[in-house]
């Protein structure tokens, strides 16, 4: 079996890269700086994380939507949480797709996602 896209991501290769979360650009963005955000700790779903795993993916995505908005023009973000299928195979990884809204421009959000408008930034 191959190793996990997102437990092996190199420092060089990440946005962010900490103890807790790796952040990578899309491999097919739908919009410029589209972003995964995942866990260090391999699990299937976001709820799978503990209390403290998920403040730091909270936490990543707001600086990183921070970072964002100092290099383009951005309305707010739209955060998509991916699990693993109910009954589907336990090496699946969850992840969050990080989406900047920007001003006139519409985006079709991925089917995958379950997702979360983050609201407008300042």
């Amino acid at each position: 079996m191959p190793p996990c896209q997102y437990c092996s991501v190199a420092p060089d290769d990440a946005w962010v890269s900490t103890e807790f979360v790796v952040a990578v650009p899309h491999p097919n963005p739908i919009v410029a700086c589209h972003l995964i955000v995942a866990p260090r700790r391999h699990v299937a779903a976001f709820y799978d994380l503990d209390v403290q795993e998920q403040r730091m993916m909270w936490d990543a995505l707001a600086q990183l939507s921070q970072r964002i908005t100092t290099s383009i023009e951005v309305e707010g973000f739209y955060a998509g949480f991916v699990d693993a299928p109910l009954g589907d195979e336990l090496d699946f990884h969850t992840y969050v797709h990080l989406v900047p809204r920007m001003p006139g421009q519409k985006v079709a959000l991925l089917a995958e996602g379950e997702w979360v408008d983050l609201g407008s930034q300042p």
